[in-house]
């Protein structure tokens, strides 16, 4: 690797959910001085720019479901090596994460929502790592202190630049939710659609969202405007954001014939 690093920092898109629980949005910038340091919006489209020359522009198209403890390594997001940029920017040195401590009735439960949320599109949802390399990793369990971060009230960090990370690592803190199926299948949701490029969308009803509950969350196919507790433009100047239409866009819709991985039985 390079002198250069890839740095991912707090936009400041952390707000409080209904029951207490607060969710992160981390974006990227290329620092060419190595340091860690604050950005702003008025990075993004430099950003943009700088990760189209680095980075592969297809999307990842596993979403691996990690239920079990993980080292995690700081640095440019490697799903496979273990490398997050997440860490990078929270503790900036190796973080272990304690993995799933609900039940096993529970992890099924939480692995069939999430296949349930992403089938309609064409990537698959499993909790058996791959034996091919281009995943996304959601390492699931623990409490946000497990990799540096100070807010305890963090549900789920993911890195975020307005356009695909390819192997993105992200993180789902089911201690901090309870180990509760419905909030910590839609945090993944969330999280892994914040790699894929998604902004946040102001409709209680949207995954993307950070309104109080209005029943369950799926990805809208309908426009709305981006927002946390008010609307706001979305990354990168548009009105508006479909997430369902921008995740086709981006995956594709799943194939005729063919559905999410199973959860396997437990040995």
């Amino acid at each position: 690797m390079s002198a250069a690093r890839w740095g991912f920092v707090a936009l400041g898109a952390v707000v409080t959910l209904a029951a207490g629980v607060v969710l992160g949005l981390f974006v990227v910038k290329r620092l060419e001085s190595g340091e860690w340091k604050m950005i702003d919006r008025d990075d993004l489209t430099k950003v943009r720019e700088r990760l189209s020359l680095v980075r592969p522009s297809g999307p990842s198209r596993i979403i691996y479901l990690a239920r079990g403890p993980l080292e995690i390594a700081p640095g440019e997001d490697d799903a496979p090596a273990g490398v997050s940029s997440v860490v990078a920017a929270k503790k900036n040195a190796p973080v272990k994460v304690p993995g799933w401590k609900g039940t096993e009735k529970g992890w099924k439960q939480v692995v069939a929502c999430v296949q349930k949320l992403w089938a309609p599109f064409d990537v698959e949802v499993t909790d058996q790592r791959p034996e091919r390399g281009d995943f996304v990793l959601v390492a699931v369990g623990g409490r946000p202190t497990d990799i540096g971060e100070t807010n305890k009230r963090v549900g789920g960090l993911a890195p975020f630049s307005g356009d695909v990370i390819p192997k993105a690592v992200v993180f789902v803190f089911s201690q901090q939710l309870g180990n509760q199926v419905t909030p910590v299948c839609e945090t993944i949701g969330m999280e892994v659609a914040h790699a894929y490029g998604l902004d946040h969308g102001y409709d209680c009803k949207d995954v993307m969202t950070y309104l109080k509950p209005c029943g369950a969350k799926k990805f809208l196919d309908k426009d709305i405007p981006c927002g946390e507790t008010k609307k706001r433009p979305c990354m990168g100047g548009a009105a508006s954001q479909n997430s369902h239409q921008r995740l086709l866009a981006i995956l594709g819709a799943r194939k005729p014939g063919t559905a999410a991985a199973p959860a396997p039985d437990a040995p």
